[in-house]
């Protein structure tokens, strides 16, 4: 007989009702009592301290039954009826009441509860605990069924960007979500066929007892009997099941659950076995629906996993364009110029306050210690302190071909861009006269794709004269790779062999109208920079004076001619008077303004990016749980496949700076080909465009002004003369800033190292500066001349 034991009433209350309750509680105590106020602040503390776990429940009553249960025994039992609806600490456990798991938990009032951490409060005391089967003992100590998580701040909210999904992660968390539903359909399910098939079994028996006592067992089929003729009388307590159990039994009949669950209370002899039948079969029909179904959840997973680790890409475009931006640029050096070079107090929290934003409150915790990303000078090479001290500082790696890629992709975008021919012809002037010289960048390489031709050849007895040039006196060559480029590099031309001669023996008749360069004219040639020493019209060559020897060259291999220096008198006088040198003769000195300041700043991360691009294609050529997510190299050594990786990275970016050639930038196909190239680290690479377009940018405000025009005449002054003489150089330059802001550079390259430090500073208006020192100077003389004329002595 399945009879449950009887269970006293519990009452269930809401917020509205105990409101109402201590309303009616307040107005009382106000209005029956003499000191109205007193009573009700007695309890209120009596709430408080049983709450706290000070008083028990009965020592409440007892308290409070003086205050209430005198002439309110209305209110009083009201009260008790509270108390037993909430639970009780002692007995037995109170059931499972299907109210606590309709509220959520944002709706539990956590206040009163104990706290284990700023985040973390415990359950209340009445709260039913959810049963669990099938703990060992290891288990049941470490897992957690008190403590609950609870949102301190503003974190709930969804309006972080930590909080936003790509789309590959919403793809992978819908998957999961369906996966989640099925399975706590048919856990569920599983859980209710569990606990009715003990009782359906149950009820099979005993109805087989009851026939086999029929047939064989008695005489008479009613001697013993109880009603209808029935030895037994089956009944079910619905408090067998619970709420997991009801809504799974509702589910499998829809809008007839609440009928059949009140079936099997009325008759449970004929619907338990069809609910557990029912449940069976839908058991089987889930299963298999869940195997299709994870043959479909496994191949999104493997197509869209890898790409949702991508999390950065979601907010780098925003990230990225405040982090590059004028305002942020100037803001920081300007910034460090306070403090230094330092960052301030103020910098710094607006920064955490931007990567808290970012990244969640537990960037502070985690990641504070990444946000002062000062370079650390102490085993690299320091600025001259004749000049400045550094505002910031900052690191070019691998410099061999990072400045050649960067140079090469700057160049290109100038040339594919909607830009004046005037305005590039200045560009390309301040790359060769100044940026490259800075860099350490050769002329003839900048200039050497402009000479890498081959003509069509037109017959087929035409053949090869290759222009090489014929040295008298050779040195030798430190580097190796300085002659390999060079010998790869010797322009070749075509030349038919029946016209070959007859063009030679006209000589000057075909060059009739070509002007030599005169003597002394300092030209860029294939195979370096050189100065003139002679034409010879009848072999149409240049007798040139190389670093590596004299060599005579044909017109074809003169790349152009490089205009001098300005010459000044006041440069040559201001070095005479200063003694002061830099540390290092291989260090560059520069002044320059706001533009200037930019370009460099903006440069450096074009570079750093590079860099990144080629460890991103050697680490995920070496990572071999990407092989199946990346695209392969095969045939090739990891060095080689690295440099090949690399180099399809830079013509992805060149389609995308000449317009999305072949949809390169249509539909983020740019950035599916650069992750499919090299990995999800590639984020940073999204906005390459953007930032060679803000490089340009200030890059043609620099050619247009005419003060920095007049400060690249300067440093080549300096750079001609041999060496770089810090005070004469800010002296005149202070001269020609035309009282702008100015900046200071020095660009450190490390002869061991591929490496180079380009320190900064903010010298600001350095014009006022001198003009200041010039007007004290003359003050301090006519003091001198007064004293000089009341020493003479006086004519008698």
């Amino acid at each position: 007989q399945f009879a449950s034991a009887s269970q006293p009433e519990s009452f269930v209350y809401n917020s509205a009702v105990e409101r109402q309750f201590f309303d009616l509680a307040k107005e009382a105590l106000s209005s029956y009592s003499r000191d109205g106020g007193q009573a009700w602040a007695e309890f209120m503390k009596c709430l408080d301290m049983y709450a706290q776990d000070i008083l028990s429940r009965s020592e409440m009553l007892t308290f409070v039954e003086p205050l209430l249960g005198k002439r309110n025994a209305k209110l009083f039992e009201e009260f008790k009826r509270i108390l037993a609806g909430a639970g009780s600490t002692t007995g037995p456990a109170p059931p499972l009441e299907d109210a606590w798991y309709s509220v959520p938990l944002s709706e539990i009032d956590f206040s009163r509860c104990r706290r284990c951490t700023p985040s973390y409060r415990a359950l209340p005391r009445d709260y039913p605990a959810p049963p669990c089967t099938e703990r060992n003992v290891v288990e049941s100590k470490v897992l957690n069924d008190i403590w609950v998580s609870l949102p301190v701040g503003s974190e709930e909210s969804y309006t972080f960007r930590h909080m936003r999904r790509n789309n590959y992660e919403e793809i992978l968390f819908r998957c999961e979500d369906e996966r989640f539903e099925i399975d706590m359909v048919i856990d569920s399910n599983a859980a209710t066929l569990q606990r009715l098939l003990p009782i359906a079994e149950e009820i099979a028996r005993l109805s087989a007892e009851e026939m086999v006592g029929d047939e064989f067992g008695m005489k008479n089929p009613n001697d013993g009997a109880g009603l209808a003729g029935k030895r037994f009388q089956y009944t079910f307590d619905k408090s067998v099941l619970g709420v997991i159990h009801r809504n799974s039994i509702a589910r499998i009949y829809g809008d007839s659950g609440p009928e059949m669950l009140e079936l099997m209370v009325k008759n449970p002899v004929v619907a338990i076995p069809l609910v557990v039948e029912r449940l069976k079969q839908k058991n089987s029909e889930w299963k298999k629906a869940r195997d299709r179904l994870n043959v479909n959840w496994r191949d999104l997973a493997e197509a869209n996993y890898y790409k949702s680790l991508d999390h950065r890409s979601l907010t780098w475009r925003t990230t990225d364009k405040r982090a590059t931006s004028t305002r942020t640029l100037l803001s920081e050096i300007k910034d460090r110029s306070l403090h230094r070079g330092k960052e301030g107090k103020e910098a710094l929290r607006q920064k955490l306050e931007k990567a808290k934003e970012e990244h969640g409150l537990f960037f502070e915790v985690t990641m504070k210690d990444t946000l002062v990303q000062d370079l650390d000078l102490t085993f690299l090479p320091k600025p001259d302190r004749l000049l400045f001290t550094p505002h910031l500082s900052v690191l070019y790696e691998n410099n061999s071909w990072s400045q050649r890629d960067a140079y090469r992709i700057l160049a290109f975008a100038l040339e594919r861009g909607a830009t004046s021919p005037h305005d590039k012809e200045r560009c390309h002037r301040l790359w060769s006269e100044f940026l490259g010289p800075f860099f350490g960048l050769s002329l003839h390489w900048m200039h050497a794709p402009a000479v890498a031709y081959q003509e069509n050849p037109s017959r087929e007895d035409t053949k090869m004269v290759a222009a090489t040039p014929v040295v008298v006196s050779e040195e030798e060559e430190e580097d190796s790779m300085e002659d390999d480029e060079m010998n790869g590099r010797v322009v070749t031309e075509e030349v038919d062999p029946a016209k070959s001669s007859e063009g030679l023996s006209k000589g000057t008749d075909e060059y009739k109208d070509y002007h030599p360069l005169p003597k002394g004219s300092k030209v860029c040639t294939l195979y370096g920079e050189g100065i003139v020493k002679d034409f010879r019209p009848s072999s149409q060559t240049y007798v040139v004076d190389l670093a590596f020897g004299t060599a005579y060259l044909r017109s074809s291999t003169v790349l152009c001619s490089l205009l001098p220096a300005e010459k000044s008198n006041y440069t040559k006088n201001l070095r005479a008077d200063d003694r002061s040198r830099l540390g290092r003769p291989t260090d560059h000195l520069a002044i320059g303004t706001q533009n200037l300041f930019l370009v460099f700043r903006l440069h450096q991360i074009l570079v750093s990016r590079l860099n990144t691009a080629m460890k991103l294609a050697h680490r995920v050529g070496n990572d071999r749980s990407l092989c199946t997510l990346v695209e392969q190299m095969p045939g090739l050594s990891p060095k080689a496949a690295a440099r090949r990786r690399y180099e399809a990275y830079l013509a992805l970016l060149y389609a995308l700076l000449d317009g999305g050639v072949g949809g390169a930038a249509e539909g983020g196909k740019y950035e599916d080909r650069v992750r499919s190239l090299l990995g999800h680290g590639a984020y940073e690479l999204a906005t390459m465009d953007k930032l060679i377009a803000h490089i340009w940018k200030n890059l043609q405000s620099v050619a247009q002004d005419e003060t920095m025009w007049n400060l690249i005449q300067l440093y080549r002054r300096h750079l001609d003369a041999g060496s770089f003489q810090p005070e004469a150089f800010r002296q005149e330059a202070a001269l020609l800033s035309d009282h702008e802001p100015m900046y200071a550079f020095q660009w450190c390259p490390m002869q061991d190292q591929d490496k180079g430090v380009l320190h900064f500073e903010s010298l600001g208006v350095i014009a006022e500066e001198e003009e200041d020192e010039e007007i004290d100077g003359n003050e301090e003389e006519e003091p001198e001349k007064e004293e000089q004329v009341n020493k003479r002595p006086r004519r008698q």
